[in-house]
Formats: C-alpha cells, structure tokens, sequence
C-alpha cells in the first residue's frame, strides 16, 4: 500500500517536472520569436529611417540651389535654408509609405540648416601650401576674444603644413586631415575646454570635394551677412568685439548685405573690410537633425557643397 503511494507520489512531481520543463521550453521560444521579431522590426525602422535622412539631404539640396538661382551670391539669415524645422510628424508620403500602428511612433524630424562659412574656416590658415599670415592673426584675435593663448595659432598652422604641403609635394601619412572640430584634440594645447569654446566660431572645411579629384578650394571666405560677432571681430583688425556687436544686433539685424562696401559704409568707423577674409555670400552649409521612426532614433550632421551647378554632400556623421 505504502509502496503504491510512494509510486504515485513520484508520478505526480514527474508529471509537474516535465509540465514546467515544458512551460519553460515553450516561454524560451515565444521569447526567442519576440527577439527575433523585434530585431526584424528595428532594422526594417533602421532602413526606413536612413531613407528619411537621405530625402532630408536632397530636400536640403534643392532649397539651397533655389535659393542660388533666386537670390544669386548674396546668402543671409531671412532666407529659408536658415528657418529652423520644429518637431514635425511626417506623414506616408515622407515615409515611403511605410507606417506604425504603435501609438505615439510616427516618423519625427526636427533641424535646422546653418552657413558653414559663417565660421573661420581652420584649414585657410595653410593656402596653396604656404602658412596665410592673415587667418593666423584672424585666429589669434579670436583666441584672445575667447581668453585662450594666442600661440595656439601658431601651433595649429605648424600642423595643417604637414597635411597640406605644397604642390608636387606628398603629405605624410601621419600628418592626416582634421575634418571635424574634434580632431584638434590630437593637436597640442586644444584641451576639452578650449575646443567647447572655439565650437561656435570655427570649423575645418575641406580643401578637396569627393568629386573635384585633387582641385584644391582655397580661401573659402566669411560671410558678413551670417558671422557672429566674435569671427567680425577676428577678422576685422580695426574694430573691437563692442562694435562688432553693435553692428550684428543693430544694423544687421533690420537688413543684409549686397556688398562689403555697403556693409562698410553702415559699420562704426568705417573699417578697412578684407575682401581675402570676407564675403557676402556662401557655398557650405551644416545641416543637423534627429530623425525618429519607431524606437530608432538618429542625430546627424551633414556638410553640402554648393557649386554653380549642383550640391554635393561632403561628409554625413551620425551619432
């Protein structure tokens, strides 16, 4: 009798094992089915998200040759490419079609479109493989505005000399181009600190295109209509940062230039403006955004080129 309970006893927490054994293999699979499916789903998202960056960029593209063809070489802060885009929900059409039922995960954009030139362009401290005197002391005086050594001038140019020699001449293969402000942490005396502080003033444009082969572009030139006032002031050796300022906040402000005479004309003074430093017009433009599409999400910055008869993307980072 004992021993027929002792039997049914152990059947019963062998039937129990081989039930949670069962439970747990099958909770192993829907498990391993909802990864899966869920993988499926980041990657088609991933997809459809590199299509809606891609669609951004040529949009970006055509506002910009647009405005070439509207307003010829004069560029400034009222025309559309600078209009920031708030947070917008694209709709199927933007998407390719594509949707999500998931409440609250409609494909989002939001950025805007900066002039690159109205920033002292870094690599213009070297020029047809010769050190530039005049962007060095416009970079000085930028460094001084900014409370940093003015002797890091001086060390950035030794660098971009090794990256950018003369014609017939080859560059090493240490001396490697800086692209983004962040490479001037592998040049001596540009700590964390003084690249934050330089990040709003300067930037690294590139001295060939992907598509010129090895044309350099040389002196790409700040555009007074977009420039801040610290850069006005790093490139204007008669005017100090106050008249700088009042020449952005007040003057500029109500109006554009078509000229650096006019703009001369309007400014304190009347400076000698340097026509090797300063423009009216631009042909780089920064674009940054994050786009969302379901639970992808993706900042990214972008350079365009544009030339007299199309824009071209030079770099693309996402992060």
């Amino acid at each position: 009798m004992r021993t027929r309970r002792s039997q049914r006893g152990v059947a019963i927490i062998s039937v129990m094992l081989i039930v949670a054994l069962a439970t747990l293999v099958v909770s192993a699979l829907f498990w391993r089915e909802h990864v899966t499916v869920r993988s499926v789903e980041n990657r088609l998202a991933l997809s459809q998200l590199r299509w809606i960056e891609a669609a951004v960029l040529d949009w970006a593209s055509v506002v910009l040759q647009v405005d070439r063809n509207s307003t010829g070489g004069i560029d400034h802060l009222n025309e559309v490419w600078a209009t920031p885009i708030a947070e917008t929900v694209l709709d199927e059409t933007v998407t390719g079609g594509a949707r999500l039922d998931d409440p609250g995960s409609e494909p989002r954009l939001v950025g805007q479109m900066f002039d690159a030139q109205a920033r002292l362009n870094l690599n213009d401290l070297v020029i047809g493989g010769a050190p530039s005197s005049e962007m060095r002391l416009a970079f000085e005086r930028l460094l001084a505005l900014l409370g940093r050594p003015r002797s890091l001038a001086g060390v950035l140019q030794a660098r971009l000399l090794q990256a950018y020699p003369p014609e017939g001449r080859q560059a090493p293969a240490s001396a490697l181009p800086l692209v983004r402000l962040a490479d001037l942490r592998t040049v001596a005396g540009f700590d964390r600190a003084t690249i934050d502080a330089l990040e709003p003033f300067v930037v690294f444009l590139p001295k060939y295109l992907p598509t010129s082969g090895q044309a350099r572009i040389e002196n790409t030139r700040v555009n007074l209509n977009t420039a801040p006032a610290e850069v006005l002031a790093a490139c204007i050796a008669d005017i100090d940062l106050q008249t700088a300022r009042r020449f952005v906040e007040g003057v500029r402000q109500r109006t554009f230039f078509g000229s650096l005479e006019v703009a001369r004309s309007r400014m304190d003074g009347s400076p000698a403006l340097p026509s090797s430093l300063l423009s009216v017009g631009s042909n780089y433009f920064l674009v940054k955004g994050m786009v969302r599409f379901g639970r992808i999400e993706s900042n990214t910055e972008a350079l365009l080129y544009r030339g007299g008869r199309r824009v071209e993307l030079v770099w693309q980072h996402r992060f």
